[in-house]
């Protein structure tokens, strides 16, 4: 778990890198904010795609850790590319290949987590690993680092800078990170694309992965939403230094690094649904307060950190509850719900709020992501629960009822 969680950390290093680089590199390379959200749904096009079709690899074959190790190892190399870019359609290149060697990474790892965690730890187990050191590296430390490195030298350093530990978190992975004792085999005839389409059949049976695929074009689209626009915002319409921006960044990095345990383990404790659905609606908190007008630099940095909390809910809906919902626990489940999510909300999400915030301003954006938010809550109403503990007490409750018929 502690590995994987590092390596989650380090992709999401290059991952949100152009994020917090953004007002740096959009002037250098006179980008424009349409141009800019599609360098951000860029990464998120190609990820989705890679995802899935390793996650269904990956049940077709077996094995999950050799993928992983090939994805640390791409991922390396195509950072790199990123800091040399001269122009737009460089840089666009670069994001596709960087989208397609990380995808891989939240299925596999969310998959081994799965077969590996005791029913009553796997939510909090699977927070961890997807979102605790994406937020603590990537969300939290590499803000501060990222700008630091572009202010005092050059925004391409940062790039370069950033694709250093994939290599090394393939070694680590390599060495190690041992194999699910139980690999799923694969039960349908055929192989294939013919198999990959029975397999995704089968799992849009499921009310939740329906309903999990919905929610999470909507998280994606608030996560994304703000990840792309809310560093402009703060340095273009509230004239934030860029220090102070990064620190407004950070706060928010830590507020999803500490929902990355909390929120999982109160769904672990009290149920999937109503622990989702309350933190959906404190996602709209961090753009509405963003908004406001006169606030300080404090306030602003204290509402984000609370409205952060709402990327807790981000673990659940990808891979917890998608692999809770289905008996044979396919990573595709996982795999299933970031397609649609990443392609759906990740990449139309900053689309139009690029095109948006050019039609009228860059405060536009922070509206619809506080959209986004309170739609997911109301989706999130509708889920069937699949928490061990509670489903365990729906049993109990109804022994007694099955032992007088």
């Amino acid at each position: 778990m502690i590995i994987l969680c590092l390596a989650g950390g380090v992709a999401a290093l290059d991952a949100q890198a152009l994020f917090y680089l953004s007002p740096f590199v959009t002037r250098d390379l006179a980008i424009t904010n349409s141009q800019l959200g599609v360098l951000s749904a860029a990464v998120l096009v190609t990820w989705a795609l890679s995802g899935f079709a390793t996650s269904v690899l990956s049940d077709q074959l077996g094995g999950r850790k050799q993928y992983v190790i090939a994805a640390f190892v791409l991922f390396g190399i195509f950072s790199f590319m990123s800091g040399i870019a001269k122009s737009f359609l460089v840089l666009f290149a670069a994001r596709l290949l960087i989208g397609m060697a990380e995808g891989p990474i939240v299925p596999l790892t969310q998959s081994i987590m799965m077969d590996e965690s005791s029913p009553h730890r796997r939510g909090v187990n699977m927070g961890v690993v997807q979102s605790f050191g994406t937020q603590l590296v990537g969300s939290s430390l590499s803000p501060v680092l990222l700008v630091y490195i572009a202010t005092a030298f050059t925004w391409r350093r940062s790039f370069f800078i950033a694709g250093i530990p994939g290599f090394c978190i393939a070694l680590i992975v390599a060495y190690f990170v041992r194999e699910p004792q139980r690999i799923r085999k694969p039960t349908r005839s055929g192989g294939g694309l013919a198999q990959a389409h029975l397999q995704v059949r089968d799992l849009l049976r499921h009310r939740n992965i329906r309903l999990c695929a919905l929610l999470s074009i909507f998280l994606n689209a608030w996560y994304f939403g703000l990840l792309t626009f809310l560093p402009l915002f703060l340095v273009r319409q509230r004239h934030f230094a860029p220090t102070e921006m990064s620190f407004v960044m950070a706060s928010a990095g830590i507020g999803a690094m500490v929902s990355a345990v909390v929120v999982p383990l109160l769904s672990d404790r009290f149920g999937r649904r109503r622990i989702m659905m309350m933190f959906a609606i404190v996602g709209a908190i961090g753009p509405l307060g963003a908004l406001m007008p006169h606030a300080s630099l404090v306030f602003i940095m204290a509402l984000i950190f609370l409205g952060s909390w709402a990327h807790g809910l981000l673990p659940l809906c990808i891979g917890t509850v998608p692999l809770e919902s289905v008996p044979t626990r396919d990573t595709a489940a996982c795999g299933l719900t970031m397609l649609v999510g990443m392609i759906c909300g990740g990449m139309a999400g900053p689309g139009l709020f690029g095109y948006l915030a050019d039609a009228f301003d860059l405060g536009v954006p922070l509206w619809a992501c506080a959209c986004a938010a309170a739609i997911a809550a109301v989706i999130c109403m509708q889920l069937d629960e699949t928490a061990p503990i509670i489903m365990r007490g729906s049993e109990a409750r109804l022994q007694p009822t099955a032992a007088l018929h």
